[in-house]
């Protein structure tokens, strides 16, 4: 059994990349950069998420409802370790040097801002009222996120032309929020985690704070394109989308 701890090689992110984006999961499931801003949420945020609670925002970025489809059980273990070794690299990061963490985006620019922020908003939609009072303690903080991972946020830095300042805002905003929760976090603090998937499990519900913009849908910044040709576009012409 592989070891929850080791960290993806490039082959097998691109594994997790693949099966997000099989045709039974790409038009709901999140891809790798919206993951990976939902994970680092709920990773440095005011408490512990547990898989149990966050895995069916995985295949249903809308509603949390829909299940993954796997072609048997093995299939869905290899997944599942997949994404919980996925969860603790960022943990990892965190606890060992968050000021050396990079969003996705950052190492490869066909993975994108919009997508990752969107992410992260979502993923701190869980223990919301906690977030809610950081960001009113500290709302230039949360700026990064509204500007990159909304749609009203992304028309104005679309219009401002400002997009590179909001994306390297990023990472040390990143390290406040964690150094924040991390002095702020009452018990223990959501470190490296166990496989808790828990199938049948109550779920905690999140709340999209904003409907997604789905890829067949015309793009937010006018130009009358669907998404998928336009800012959603995964050939790395745009690191927004």
């Amino acid at each position: 059994m592989t070891d929850l701890n080791q960290a993806l090689s490039a082959e097998e992110l691109d594994e997790l990349g693949d099966f997000l984006s099989l045709p039974d999961m790409e038009d709901r499931s999140m891809d790798l950069a919206m993951l990976e801003g939902y994970l680092t949420a709920i990773i440095i945020g005011p408490r512990v998420v547990m898989p149990s609670q966050w895995l069916s925002w995985v295949w249903d970025a809308e509603e949390g409802r829909e299940e993954a489809v796997f072609s048997g059980l093995d299939h869905a273990n290899r997944i599942m370790g997949l994404l919980m070794r996925f969860q603790n690299g960022i943990a990892h990061d965190f606890m060992t040097d968050p000021a050396a963490f990079e969003p996705m985006f950052w190492r490869e620019a066909r993975w994108g801002a919009a997508e990752w922020c969107e992410g992260f908003l979502l993923g701190a939609q869980f223990h919301s009222e906690a977030w809610a009072g950081l960001w009113l303690l500290q709302p230039t903080w949360v700026t990064p996120f509204l500007r990159l991972g909304t749609d009203d946020g992304m028309r104005i830095t679309i219009k401002e032309g400002d997009a590179d300042r909001w994306m390297q805002a990023l990472a040390p905003t990143l390290g406040d929020i964690h150094a924040y929760w991390q002095a702020q976090r009452a018990g223990q603090p959501g470190g490296l985690v166990e496989d808790d998937f828990g199938f049948g499990r109550e779920r905690a519900p999140a709340v999209r704070s904003a409907p997604k913009v789905g890829r067949n849908d015309p793009c937010p910044c006018g130009s009358g394109k669907k998404f998928k040709k336009c800012c959603g576009a995964a050939d790395g012409s745009s690191m927004l989308h």
